[in-house]
C-alpha cells in the first residue's frame, strides 16, 4: 500500500480496509506524537493524545478528505 496516495488510502479506510488505515498510521504517527509532545512536554500524555487523534480519525474515516494529505486533519488544521 506504500505506493498509494493518501486520498486513495483514506477512501479505502472509509470503505473498511484496516490495512489502508494502518498505512496512514505508519505515515503519520510519529509527526502526530511529536506535535503532541511539543505541546505537552510529557511523553506519556503525548502517547495518549496520539491514540486519541487516531481513534477520532478512525471514527471519521468515512468523511471526505479536504486536502491531499490526512496530516492537516490529524494535526487539527482545517
Amino acid at each position: 500500500m506504500g505506493d498509494l496516495g493518501e486520498r486513495d488510502l483514506w477512501a479505502l479506510a472509509g470503505a473498511g480496509d484496516p490495512a489502508a488505515f494502518g498505512a496512514l498510521f505508519e505515515r503519520h504517527a510519529r509527526s502526530v506524537y511529536n506535535f503532541c509532545f511539543r505541546r505537552t512536554a510529557d511523553w506519556s500524555v503525548a502517547e495518549d493524545l496520539t491514540s486519541v487523534v487516531f481513534l477520532q480519525a478512525w471514527r471519521h474515516r468515512g468523511d471526505p478528505l479536504r486536502a491531499d494529505s490526512v496530516r492537516p486533519m490529524l494535526l487539527g488544521s482545517p
